[in-house]
């Protein structure tokens, strides 16, 4: 028995999911949908995938479908999640899962009513060497995590005549948090528990880009850099900052610090740890994978892909257990994470305003400087 697979969107979809399902024994890519007139159907000529559909709406309706995967911008997540499950299909979704946490709601009590498997594609999950990470906290390698520290530094958006596009667009749900961000969040669940405390800001440092459907510039309204801190309930705090507009790259690079150990994954994909007294040696966990033909992308987000594709196939044709695939609930946590981080720097953003609007540090009477501090 095959799983046949229909694929919302023709970017990540097409550059990693396609390949990813076409290399496995058990699985039938039978459709494709894009929301792009044309797209889907060179992108279907172009795998030999049977249907194509610029409608991901009459895809999900008239395909034979057991798994649906949506890799489409997220202000489609919701809609085209829902679609899915009222035909009882599977869903494998993108991150940010949705646009907000109500969304996620929904999507997560309809799969839970409709009994089908829901996962988020939070592929890291499935990299060798972070699994090699929660197994050690898990073994105390570190003993009690106390702080950690995730760096992913890009220059993906640095350039300002890059044009305007969805990414660029809040509404839409584009901008670093959610983009990268949503990874980081999970990845931090997955290793130290769940979240009890959140505080963070986000910026948008190119302010605008060129049109391509018109002449001139257009507002950019989505963040470009992140950085949040999280308290779990376990006491430990996690510190991520993201930005797409660096001069140079940085990362990803994931730093643990336990109180008898620490654990180093730096942006060479090498893993360094070390217990107390000792020297940081090189511990890294060995790729084995190799890319399918048709995957043109970076071999961290491709190859941990192919191992979650695995694993979610297993889940469905042979009932075994979805974890450690992050699931519709997953997903609603991390966007929970996500909505508190917008709503925190908003707050942070009015406060200053606030502080400008009242008065300097310092104030001037009778031509003499005194302090604001009525205490002084």
């Amino acid at each position: 028995m095959k799983l046949r697979v229909g694929v919302i969107g023709t970017g990540f979809g097409a550059e990693v999911q396609i390949p990813a399902f076409l290399a496995h024994p058990r699985v039938e890519v039978v459709a494709i949908a894009s929301g792009t007139p044309g797209r889907a159907r060179e992108v279907a000529g172009r795998f030999e995938i049977p249907h194509a559909f610029d409608d991901y709406r009459a895809m999900v309706a008239t395909a034979e479908l057991d798994l649906v995967s949506i890799t489409s911008p997220p202000d489609t997540h919701h809609p085209a999640t829902l679609a899915a499950l009222a035909r009882r299909r599977h869903v494998l979704c993108e991150k940010p899962m949705a646009l907000n946490a109500a969304q996620a709601e929904e999507m997560l009590r309809e799969a839970e009513r409709q009994g089908v498997t829901h996962v988020i594609d939070h592929e890291l999950r499935f990299n060798p060497n972070r699994r090699k990470i929660k197994r050690l906290i898990e073994e105390r390698f570190i003993g009690a995590p106390r702080h950690a520290l995730i760096t992913v530094v890009g220059t993906g958006r640095a350039d300002a005549t890059r044009p305007w596009t969805w990414w660029s667009d809040a509404r839409r749900g584009g901008g670093i948090l959610g983009a990268q961000g949503s990874h980081q969040i999970d990845l931090l669940r997955y290793f130290l528990g769940d979240v009890a405390a959140i505080s963070g800001t986000t910026e948008t440092y190119v302010k605008e880009r060129p049109d391509p459907a018109a002449s001139g510039r257009r507002a950019v309204t989505s963040d470009d850099f992140t950085s949040f801190s999280l308290r779990f309930a376990s006491g430990a705090v996690g510190i991520v900052v993201n930005s797409a507009v660096g001069a140079h790259g940085v990362g990803p690079r994931t730093e643990i610090w336990g109180e008898e150990g620490t654990l180093i994954l730096d942006q060479e994909e090498r893993l360094w740890g070390a217990r107390r007294g000792e020297s940081l040696r090189e511990i890294t966990e060995p790729e084995t994978l190799e890319a399918p033909p048709g995957m043109n992308y970076s071999s961290l987000w491709g190859l941990s892909f192919i191992r979650l594709a695995a694993h979610v196939v297993n889940a469905i044709l042979d009932e075994v257990p979805v974890a450690p695939t992050a699931t519709f609930a997953d997903g609603l946590q991390v966007q929970r994470v996500l909505d508190t981080v917008r709503a925190t720097a908003g707050r942070q953003a009015r406060l200053e305003n606030a502080a400008t609007r009242t008065s300097p540090a310092r104030k001037r009477t009778n031509g003499r400087t005194r302090s604001a501090d009525p205490g002084r």
